[in-house]
């Protein structure tokens, strides 16, 4: 009997081991300000002449945890293919997604299956949102991150580039947010180009910079949205 235990124990550690095998997994963190375009990396994805070989990209919101199949292609998808008005995936196999919303917050999974073996690239994407609130006595501005699971990033108010606050603001920081609070008698104008969101991912120690600065909607209709893209090997993007 202990013999046959044994041999039981032996064989599942082999199908254990042919199963991490045949699956690779790497992952990325990307932080992207709400209305920004994003470009998610297929990682070490390219085209074989192997028929069988298939490219999916996958997708897990931050609510329900389910997964969703945005896309399947075949091996021979060598040019940008078009998904909807805000999704599509470029010759290499990258994602390019429009107009960044807090739906889009979540796991994305770029699966590449070539000769059997499955590797997984997992884009992990966070949403930067900027916004104020206002009374007859004091103007309070939050910086908050939304993330697909647990707070992986320290968030913190800069004034003038740094962590020292002029004396009549009250700066506070909470789980994945903070808080700068300054009296309605100070002129946002002169204030919020002096404002810098702090965001670092406690796992990577990635620092992104996000400045606070009032733009009118002529402006903001004039100026490019920005494209964010995936950097290999990239610890930190503080600028």
């Amino acid at each position: 009997m202990a013999a046959f235990r044994w041999s039981q124990m032996v064989l599942l550690l082999i199908l254990m081991l042919q199963f991490i095998a045949q699956t690779e997994m790497q992952k990325t963190f990307l932080t992207v300000r709400g209305g920004d375009n994003v470009t998610l990396p297929c990682g070490i994805r390219r085209d074989t002449k192997n028929k069988s070989d298939e490219t999916a990209w996958l997708f897990n919101d931050r609510h329900t945890y389910q997964t969703k199949t945005l896309v399947k292609l075949g091996n021979s998808h060598i040019e940008m293919k078009t998904i909807s008005d805000r999704l599509s995936v470029t010759a290499n196999g990258s994602l390019l997604l429009h107009n960044v919303t807090e739906k889009d917050v979540g796991r994305f999974t770029c699966r590449w299956i070539t000769s059997g073996t499955q590797h997984d690239f997992v884009a992990l994407l966070s949403v930067i949102t900027i916004f104020e609130q206002q009374n007859s006595e004091k103007v309070t501005l939050f910086c908050s991150v939304l993330q697909y699971d647990d707070c992986l990033h320290e968030v913190k108010w800069l004034y003038e580039g740094k962590e020292e606050k002029h004396s009549d603001m009250e700066i506070s920081q909470h789980s994945c947010s903070a808080t700068v609070t300054f009296p309605t008698s100070h002129q946002k104008l002169d204030i919020y180009p002096s404002l810098t969101c702090k965001v670092t991912n406690s796992d990577t120690k990635a620092v992104q910079l996000f400045p606070c600065s009032l733009q009118s909607s002529e402006e903001i209709q004039s100026t490019p949205t920005p494209t964010h893209h995936w950097t290999p090997a990239r610890s930190n993007n503080e600028e």
